[in-house]
């Protein structure tokens, strides 16, 4: 019977020594989704502190914080010593990520382990229908066509695969932004659109309300024009005078107490107070002890 070799541990992630970037990538990429897949978001978007001024905000930047803190730990776990002391002065997981990528994922002849081509399942050359069931058989005829070998466009492949994987990632996350933009932006053109009829509305209504006004005010006009001339043609007419007469020096024109007669009579005479009885003229018995006679010049 054939014995099979323990495997690797499902809580340990894959270890990186500077060689085989791509399949140790693509490995340490599900590792990470399998132990949570909001730590592989913070990886591929990245996290930036920022300013703790509410308690909402604080309470979602110490959730991204703790995520970062946790890739960045998985990370480093599946790093040797040499490869750490090169990205010790990253701050966040995408950094690290990235700077792992640029520091050994350009590098040319990598070649992967036949016992670990199941990380990728399209890196498999026993899949059908991906790639050849075979390393196809290159003749010496050909060598001029064909100078890559199979593992070599095996790992170019595999970087193209984790590009475009890295890629609609993001556009996919993009698209369901765009998506609640559209919404949001279709939910204000609707409102939009209702507060314009109804300022339309309000607008017919004031231009009626206007139109209504003008109207009245020309009537109004119209009739104050006409009492005008009534008035004109009252006092124009000799026959419909109607004039005042004084009751004190019987003149027309000016009654009583504007009389200017009596104003200047008044002027004239000065009066003063003295006992009853000693003037011979009409008192009332019922009144006041002194009565204003004309003053004796």
């Amino acid at each position: 019977m054939a014995r099979f070799e323990e495997g690797r541990s499902i809580s340990c992630p894959p270890l990186f020594k500077g060689e085989a970037y791509f399949q140790w990538a693509n490995i340490m990429k599900f590792f990470i989704k399998s132990q949570d897949y909001e730590v592989w978001d913070i990886v591929e978007d990245g996290y930036l502190e920022a300013p703790k001024k509410k308690k909402k905000q604080r309470s979602v930047n110490d959730t991204k914080a703790k995520l970062n803190t946790k890739a960045m730990h998985i990370l480093y776990c599946g790093l040797n010593e040499e490869v750490s002391k090169k990205i010790s002065t990253c701050k966040n997981a995408k950094e690290l990520w990235e700077k792992l990528e640029k520091l050994y994922g350009n590098k040319k002849g990598e070649k992967k382990d036949d016992d670990q081509s199941c990380a990728n399942p399209l890196s498999n050359p026993k899949v059908d229908g991906v790639l050849a069931l075979e390393e196809p058989k290159v003749s010496s005829n050909s060598s001029e066509l064909y100078s890559y070998s199979f593992d070599e466009l095996q790992d170019a492949f595999d970087e193209l695969f984790l590009e475009f994987e890295t890629m609609n990632s993001k556009f996919k996350k993009m698209i369901s932004k765009l998506e609640i933009e559209n919404d949001f932006l279709l939910k204000t053109r609707v409102d939009f659109e209702n507060q314009n009829e109804i300022l339309k509305n309000d607008l017919e209504f004031s231009k009626t309300s206007k139109d209504v006004l003008e109207k009245e005010n020309l009537d109004l006009k119209v009739k104050l024009e006409s009492l005008t001339k009534e008035k004109e043609i009252i006092f124009n007419n000799s026959s419909c005078h109607i004039m005042a007469k004084c009751s004190h020096c019987h003149y027309h024109g000016h009654s009583i107490h504007t009389c200017p007669i009596k104003k200047r009579q008044s002027y004239r005479i000065r009066q003063v107070w003295v006992p009853k009885g000693t003037k011979d003229i009409v008192t009332n018995v019922n009144g006041s002890k002194a009565i204003w006679i004309p003053k004796i010049k």
